[in-house]
Formats: C-alpha cells, sequence, structure tokens
C-alpha cells in the first residue's frame, strides 16, 4: 500500500509506504513541487537504476541456513540486534558493553574462516518492525565498515522459527534441526536457567549431554574460565551454545581450536513455542525465557535428575 494526503485542518502530508507511516509538513511555495517528488517516490525507489545504488548483504533465509549447517561440518556464530548495539557501544539487558566483546563481533562479522557460518539478522532491508528499524538506523553505517558484501550470511534467526504454514512444516524443520546432533556427544553451554532441552525431546537423539552453565546475566565476565573448560572437552565433542554475544565469540574460539560449535541461541525456547502451536515466546516453567524473569531472579532450582548430572562445570 502506497498513499500520500494532506491534512486540511493541520496542513501536514501523511505517507503510508507499504504499513510505514510518517507525518511531516512543508512550508513555503514549493509545496507543489515536494509532494509530486513524493507522489513519485515508490516509482522512483522500484526502478532499477535506484536499486543498484542500494547495497544489502546477502542472507540466506532460514530454511537455506538450516540445511547449510546440516550439510556441512562447519561452525555457527550469529549476530543480531543485541550485538549490535553492543558494537555501537550499547548495553544490552543480559550484558553490559565491554570494549574487548565489541571488538570482537566486529572481527567476527568480515571473518573469513571458511569453517564458521556467521549469521546476521535480516533487517537491512525490510524491517518487521519500529523497534528494529531504530536499531538499524543509529547502526546501519557502522555495520556496513565490517560485512562483506562479497559473502552470504546465514540468518540469525536459523535457531528461532516460530512462523510455519502448518505443523508439519514446523516438525520437518525441528527434526531436520536434531538430526545435526544426532549420535553426537554434545556439550551444552548455556546461561543458568536456559535448561536447553529439558522438559522437551530437543536432545533425546543426542549420543551423550554434558552442560558448562554459565551467569545469567554478563557472562562475558566469565570468559576466560568458560573458554578454558570447553577446552577440557573431548574434540569430538560438538558444542550447543545458548549466551548471547558470548556464545557468539566462543564459536570463534572454539572453532579455531578444532572444534565444532553452534551458536543456536533462542532454540529452545523457539522449540517450546511450536509445541505449544504458539507463533510467540511463552512462559516455560522453570526456564528463563523473557528479561524480567532473568532480573527478578525468579529461577527455582531444576529437580531434573538428569539435568543435574550432566552439569560439568557451573560458573554461575
Amino acid at each position: 500500500m502506497f498513499y500520500i494526503k494532506k491534512t486540511a485542518s493541520t496542513g501536514r502530508y501523511e505517507i503510508n509506504l507499504f504499513g510505514l507511516k510518517m507525518k511531516f509538513r512543508i512550508n513555503g511555495s514549493k509545496d507543489e513541487i515536494y509532494k509530486e517528488k513524493i507522489d513519485n517516490l515508490l516509482y522512483e525507489l522500484s526502478d532499477p537504476r535506484t536499486l543498484q545504488s542500494v547495497k544489502l548483504p546477502k542472507i540466506l533465509n532460514a530454511w537455506d541456513s538450516l540445511y547449510t549447517i546440516a550439510s556441512t561440518n562447519k561452525s555457527v556464530a550469529r549476530l543480531g540486534d543485541g550485538e549490535f548495539k553492543l558494537i555501537m557501544g550499547e548495553n544490552i539487558s543480559f550484558q553490559k558493553f565491554d570494549p574487548e566483546l565489541s571488538e570482537r563481533l566486529k572481527n567476527i562479522l568480515r571473518n573469513q574462516n571458511e569453517n564458521i557460518l556467521i549469521g546476521i539478522t535480516d533487517i537491512f532491508g525490510y524491517c518487521p518492525n519500529d523497534y528494529l528499524r531504530r536499531v538499524m538506523c543509529s547502526c546501519r553505517e557502522t555495520l556496513y565498515k565490517y560485512i562483506d558484501f562479497n559473502k552470504s550470511y546465514i540468518d540469525t534467526n536459523v535457531s528461532r522459527q516460530l512462523d510455519f504454514t502448518s505443523h508439519e512444516q514446523g516438525k520437518d524443520y525441528y527434526n531436520k534441526m536434531k538430526s545435526i546432533w544426532s549420535e553426537k556427544d554434545v556439550v551444552i553451554v548455556e546461561g543458568a536457567g536456559s535448561r536447553l532441552g529439558v522438559g522437551n525431546d530437543l536432545l533425546n537423539e543426542a549420543k551423550s549431554v554434558k552442560r558448562i552453565i554459565c551467569p545469567i546475566k554478563d557472562a562475558f565476565s566469565k570468559y576466560k574460565e568458560i573458554l578454558a573448560e570447553c577446552l577440557k572437552q573431548d574434540k569430538n565433542s560438538l558444542f550447543i551454545m545458548a549466551l548471547g554475544p558470548t556464545a557468539t565469540v566462543l564459536a570463534e574460539d572454539l572453532s579455531n581450536n578444532g572444534y565444532r560449535a553452534l551458536d543456536m541461541g533462542h532454540l529452545d525456547t523457539a522449540y517450546e513455542a511450536f509445541l505449544r502451536n504458539s507463533n510467540k515466546f511463552v512462559h516455560i516453567e522453570g526456564k528463563i525465557v523473557f528479561n524480567e524473569e532473568r532480573h527478578n531472579n525468579l529461577l527455582k532450582p531444576c529437580t531434573d535428575e538428569n539435568y543435574n548430572k550432566q552439569i560439568v562445570a557451573n560458573f554461575n
């Protein structure tokens, strides 16, 4: 949908460009020429000659990203809006800004290691909400200094898919995901309360499961200890990590040390939502899903005996 109209009472113009609404006022004798330019804006934007000047990174869709992960032995490091904010020097809800972390994230964006798939959020063109538009407006110029426009990135949201055309399609998606660690010795590196795979069948096909439990907030403050513990694990281990921006950095370091490491973020949360036929995250008893649960220390001890036996280190 595209339209432009002028409100007689206020003299303001309103533009609706595919749901993006903007209101403004034009003063002076040049009103009409500005209106003509705006009227023609959609068509000029659609012209291939205009689009040639617009740079967008190449990002595989979620399905292609999943199949790329499943068909290779590569590690995965992902950057989303939280990592973008840290690059810009901002704090996020569960990780305060750290100059070293920020520099590491910048370098990962331009990483050329063929053994690591780098994921970025597909919001450089279409943005689904105003929050993400604000993020892109504040950080696009900086991110473009580090993004390689000649390479293909995977979609950061490969591990948090919620929208499927049918339940069967979603089932196929998560079955493909679970096949990645089928018959593998898995090491989970997660924040306290993530409890990936607890209470569902996400890890049922794994050969074995160990867990390294990390701080619920500001995990990067314990990065050296976490990395040292990871490096004690068998080289054939497959790491699955849910630890925010710390997992992004850890994936790169573990890959450089000969391990396969998958930064999977909200995978468990998305899977739990799928099992409940929800297209948004839902509260899960016994797990940290929403940030307010993290900040309010609502986490109760886990009574799952298998989970507690799987823990080999706890830095929380």
